[in-house]
């Protein structure tokens, strides 16, 4: 057993007692049953009904979407084989705790075996998930899929990540970039593979026209959905949105205050305090705009909502520089048309949420040239939703491995 490792699990294995069991099938039934129960298992448990993120991830494993993914993969083969790659070893990131396990059970189900990586810090979340995949993996019948998982914790450790990444045959990092860069100093194996989420950025695109003619019901739901995306986890998950376009035109006053007022009253009822610290953050932040382009601060009465308006031809250098700090600061820009977006595109920016767009709209948009960046397109209140096309990643593809027959 390698020294300095704490073991996240009582039920689970070491990494070394992982990485030596074989592979199982893609989609075994005894795989698939497992995340079956773990779903049931949170879904049953009431401590979860005040974390809307755990309830999103029990019902993102429950039967019918790993049925789905299982259709998915079987389209895939083509007459050709699709096999794990081997061990897995996911490095998760501190800012979403939980997001590891989405590239965990993919990898599961892909029938790898799996060590994963906690960052030291924990959470409430972070203890009820493991405290029910361990109650799970406690069972007899999924013994066999206990002794291919290794959740471990360490403190910061160049020795033991490589010895990690000696096992790996795929190396999954969740992080920022600076962690992106000092894990990939470290060596694979010659025929691992590694994919990368580090840091990205997203956009809301909200239609002028169709915010001044929506009716109060809308409204509503609008903002909530909005609110929804970018104020769970501290507005810190690359997918929450930091800025928002106004598209097809500036929107009059009276119409960017309503929106404004019922985002900010429906960010009330999502968990999370803001404090002294989060408002001297904002002016920081909001300062250093201020200070390379033209900008308008917002006036603002709650610490929850800091707004500040910048022009169209600043919007590259914005998304191009580590300016945002969460915790409710938005940067708010007109957009006469979707052409004057791409101009501001790169491979920072990840999730545009949209809302009074027709899909085929966007989807002319996205075809009628490449852009530079942008991965997924949905609609407000879907920013957070997880799927397996990740940052332009399909994990289905990177966790398995094809083996062609002619």
């Amino acid at each position: 057993m390698m020294p300095g490792l704490t073991f996240a699990l009582r039920h689970g294995a070491s990494p070394e007692t992982a990485a030596a069991q074989a592979p199982m099938a893609p989609f075994a039934p005894l795989l698939v049953a497992f995340v079956g129960d773990l779903s049931r298992r949170l879904m049953a448990d009431p401590s979860i009904r005040p974390h809307p993120e755990l309830v999103a991830l029990a019902y993102w494993m429950r039967a019918a979407n790993v049925q789905r993914l299982k259709a998915d993969f079987k389209a895939r083969l083509r007459g050709d084989t699709l096999a794990p790659r081997g061990t897995v070893f996911h490095i998760a990131p501190s800012n979403v705790d939980t997001i590891f396990v989405y590239s965990w059970i993919l990898s599961l189900l892909s029938g790898n075996r799996n060590v994963v990586r906690l960052s030291s810090r924990s959470s409430v979340q972070l203890d009820l998930l493991l405290g029910g995949i361990d109650h799970c993996l406690a069972k007899p019948e999924f013994a066999s899929v206990a002794s291919r998982i290794a959740i471990v914790r360490y403190e910061h450790s160049e020795a033991i990540t490589t010895a990690l990444s000696a096992l790996a045959d795929t190396r999954v990092i969740w992080g920022g970039d600076n962690t992106v860069a000092a894990i990939r100093k470290l060596p694979l194996p010659a025929t691992a593979n590694e994919v990368a989420f580090a840091n990205k950025l997203s956009l809301a695109l909200l239609d002028n026209e169709y915010w001044a003619a929506a009716q109060d019901a809308t409204r509503q739901a609008c903002a909530r959905l909005f609110a929804n995306d970018a104020y769970w986890f501290g507005q810190a998950a690359c997918s929450s949105p930091r800025v928002l376009l106004w598209h097809g035109g500036e929107p009059s006053t009276a119409d960017s205050a309503d929106f404004w007022r019922r985002v900010l009253q429906a960010s009330r009822d999502i968990p999370g305090e803001l404090g002294a610290v989060d408002f001297i953050d904002k002016l920081v932040s909001a300062d250093r705009v201020a200070a390379e382009m033209e900008a308008q601060f917002a006036p603002s009465t709650d610490n929850r909502l800091s707004r500040v308006s910048i022009a169209l031809e600043s919007l590259p250098t914005l998304l191009q520089r580590d300016i945002h700090c969460g915790g409710g600061l938005f940067f708010e820009c007109t957009l006469p048309q979707l052409d004057a977006l791409t101009p501001s595109l790169s491979r920072r920016i990840q999730t545009l949420a949209y809302a009074g767009l027709p899909t085929e709209t966007l989807r002319h948009w996205l075809e009628a040239s490449p852009l530079a960046g942008i991965d997924r397109v949905v609609p407000f209140g879907r920013a957070l939703d997880f799927a397996h096309v990740w940052d332009g990643f399909d994990f289905l593809e990177v966790l398995m491995r094809r083996t062609t027959v002619a």
